[in-house]
């Protein structure tokens, strides 16, 4: 697992979010979730593409 920080649209808040990676042997490509809730105001938000 491998987290990832990325900041609500909503609040700013920094929000940890953690990444699974894809392949078995694999250490630079992770799997995130499409959509999240921030901790601080529980808005919904979408991971970025890139």
């Amino acid at each position: 697992m491998e987290d990832f920080e990325f900041e609500c649209w909503n609040c700013w808040e920094t929000n940890v979010i953690a990444g699974r990676p894809k392949g078995f042997w694999t250490t630079t490509h992770y799997e995130l979730p499409g959509e999240w809730n921030c901790w601080s105001c529980d808005a919904s938000n979408s991971t970025p593409d890139d």
